[in-house]
């Protein structure tokens, strides 16, 4: 469920024209916290690598809560058309 809403999170903000917003929102996000937390997890803990998934898929709470604000914001509403 969390992956299904961010997904359409970041749809309806490309659809909205904002494909800059999208790529940060997917893959800036990647590199930036998910690589770097999998990194540490594996390197500096003792967990499991079943733990260490779990926790890492679990990154995927933070998508859906910066796509749930950015959707309701509105940021991605932009007028295509000129009023006269």
């Amino acid at each position: 469920p969390f992956q299904a809403f961010t997904h359409a999170s970041y749809f309806t903000l490309r659809s909205g024209g904002k494909t800059w917003i999208t790529f940060l929102f997917d893959s800036v996000f990647v590199w930036a916290i998910v690589v770097p937390f999998a990194f540490c997890l594996s390197r500096f803990t003792t967990l499991g690598i079943v733990v260490v998934y779990l926790l890492v898929q679990a990154t995927e709470v933070i998508k859906c809560i910066i796509g749930f604000f950015m959707v309701r914001s509105g940021v991605w509403l932009q007028n295509m058309v000129e009023e006269m």
